[in-house]
């Protein structure tokens, strides 16, 4: 009887490493299927990808030490073989998912690892209930940070222009250069960083989502950030490219009024001045009542052209129509950024027209 007490905590530490180990396995096998066939459904022939490390979950736990250091939402400080990381831990699935996102998050992070705007994936964890990703190391900031009154570092408007020349090439790449286009759902600043060295990065593409072959548009659930979702999707549940365009027309405006614009599933605005309006005719108020300033354009950057800020201000405008045939395409917008970065703004194109009288 002794001899059995003495050895009932080794047997239950040993039924409980076992437990453990099982579980492990099972997520293993289980997520790992998963990422399989999402690799399968994403492959891109004859495009060359960067190899991805599967890490175990004694290695991740160990390298962030618990995950202790946290450096945003999910996301975590590692280090792994005197190697700095960054590893993005969800908590566990509810009860009621019925998808995970995450296994399309690594499978889109890998198809455009080479892409200087997109935060670098060098690996995943499958052994946790919810795949961890594990991205290269950079200090980084925030975008919607950097707009913050507290915040020292001043966005130049040369730089606005960059960062959204930049985002949009991920999002034409998306777009553009896959099997089938694939729509991203969830741009907001909160998925934009900047590294130490100023360049943009994207990443979170759990949202995405790709166009049936041939079709223009898909039906999913209504997922994304509220605020910055097509009022379109909204309301019918399609899906379209246009629909990234609309969040991009918002992105847009952030960048020129150095503040969060959202609209309500009815695509307006809420003012304190002028309660709920759309976002063109609150322009047009402001242009009339000579309140751009601090409206919808930071102060800080007034001294700039007014034909470039004009250029821009109507880019985001057309950009953030109600209606999706109204709004460009991706490549246009791209097109009209570039323009707008050289000072070549004397005409619009086509689908850019003027929506705001400003003279």
């Amino acid at each position: 009887m002794n001899n059995l007490g003495k050895k009932l905590p080794f047997l239950l530490s040993k039924k409980e490493n076992k437990k453990e180990n099982n579980e492990k396995s099972l997520h293993y096998f289980t997520n790992g299927s998963a990422l399989l066939k999402e690799q399968l459904s994403f492959c891109n022939y004859g495009q060359q990808k960067i190899p991805l490390r599967s890490f175990t979950a004694e290695e991740i736990i160990t390298s962030t030490n618990g995950f202790q250091e946290s450096v945003g939402p999910y996301l975590y400080k590692g280090n792994f073989n005197e190697k700095k990381l960054l590893v993005k831990k969800y908590e566990r699935k509810k009860k009621m998912d019925r998808h995970d996102h995450v296994i399309r998050d690594i499978v889109i992070s890998s198809e455009m690892s080479y892409h200087k705007n997109v935060l670098k994936i060098i690996g995943y964890c499958l052994e946790f209930e919810r795949v961890a990703l594990v991205y290269e190391y950079s200090q980084f900031s925030y975008l919607f940070k950097l707009f913050s009154p507290s915040c020292e570092n001043f966005l130049t408007w040369e730089k606005r222009v960059k960062i959204a020349i930049d985002v949009a090439s991920v999002i034409l790449y998306l777009h553009t250069e896959f099997p089938t286009p694939v729509i991203h759902r969830n741009l907001t600043s909160s998925n934009v960083i900047l590294d130490h060295n100023g360049v943009v990065k994207l990443y979170n593409f759990e949202c995405c989502i790709p166009l049936p072959i041939g079709k223009v548009k898909v039906q999913d659930d209504l997922i994304g950030t509220i605020g910055y979702l097509d009022p379109e999707y909204v309301w019918s549940s399609n899906v379209t490219l246009k629909s990234d365009v609309f969040s991009f027309g918002l992105f847009l405006l952030m960048l020129l009024s150095g503040k969060e614009i959202r609209i309500n599933h009815e695509g307006k605005y809420y003012t304190e001045d002028y309660g709920l309006v759309s976002l063109e005719n609150y322009a047009s108020i402001c242009v009339e009542n000579n309140k751009l300033d601090d409206n919808l354009i930071d102060s800080k950057i007034l001294q700039v052209e007014q034909k470039k800020l004009k250029a821009f201000l109507n880019l985001a405008l057309k950009c953030a129509q109600k209606v999706g045939e109204d709004r460009p395409n991706m490549i246009d917008v791209a097109k009209e950024l570039q323009k707008i970065k050289k000072g070549e703004v004397q005409e619009l194109l086509p689908t850019m027209e003027c929506l705001i009288a400003w003279n």
